[in-house]
């Protein structure tokens, strides 16, 4: 991934303030480089976790990663402040993962495995997996059968909470479209998943 300063360079002393997102890009185009690393430190763990669920490959996701913020460092400039940070920082990563996607031929998957930690006592599922594991897989799989535009909407509303103006502007669609491709993907997930309400007492 990109290489960020762990030395606390950039970060708020204590009891002081710390930037918003879009200050700190702000400081950073003023030539303040410590704030892109702190950047880079708040959006690893979230960033590289909705990159995995996106395309299904997390051994791609750090490289996905670094391309998102090194295309972000090039066009810092760029950054009208017309939405939020995370919205533009995400809207590139989208486009790197389709770029990806086009590069090796193939769409984008997902996966939800990752993030799926079983419970304590779980009780055993089908094949001898918990009964969170198997939904979270029931899960990821559903979305994975999502057409493309249908699971982008999905994953920025349901994993990453934007709402749907930040996710036109992300994906650069009218908000209504946004609204009816969730629309569409939530009756899909449905369909797709109807059986685990009667088997996980779910509904």
């Amino acid at each position: 991934m990109v290489e960020a300063r762990s030395d606390g360079a950039g970060a708020a002393a204590p009891g002081k303030r710390q930037p918003t997102d879009e200050e700190a890009l702000a400081a950073y185009r003023l030539g303040d480089q410590t704030m892109m690393a702190e950047l880079i430190r708040r959006y690893e763990r979230p960033l590289y976790a909705f990159l995995s669920r996106l395309t299904g490959r997390p051994d791609e996701a750090a490289d996905l990663f670094q391309e998102t913020f090194l295309r972000a460092v090039a066009h810092a400039d760029s950054f009208a402040g017309r939405s939020r940070f995370k919205t533009w920082l995400y809207s590139i990563a989208v486009n790197c993962c389709r770029a990806q996607g086009r590069r090796a031929g193939r769409g984008l998957e997902v996966t939800g495995r990752e993030d799926v930690q079983p419970p304590a006592n779980g009780s055993p599922g089908p094949d001898g997996l918990t009964e969170q594991e198997e939904v979270g897989r029931r899960i990821a799989e559903a979305v994975s059968r999502l057409p493309e535009p249908q699971k982008e909407v999905f994953l920025l509303r349901a994993y990453e909470e934007m709402d749907y103006h930040e996710i036109a502007s992300s994906l650069g669609r009218p908000v209504g479209t946004v609204k009816s491709q969730m629309r569409l993907a939530l009756g899909k997930m449905r369909g797709f998943l109807h059986d685990l309400g009667q088997v996980y007492g779910l509904a």
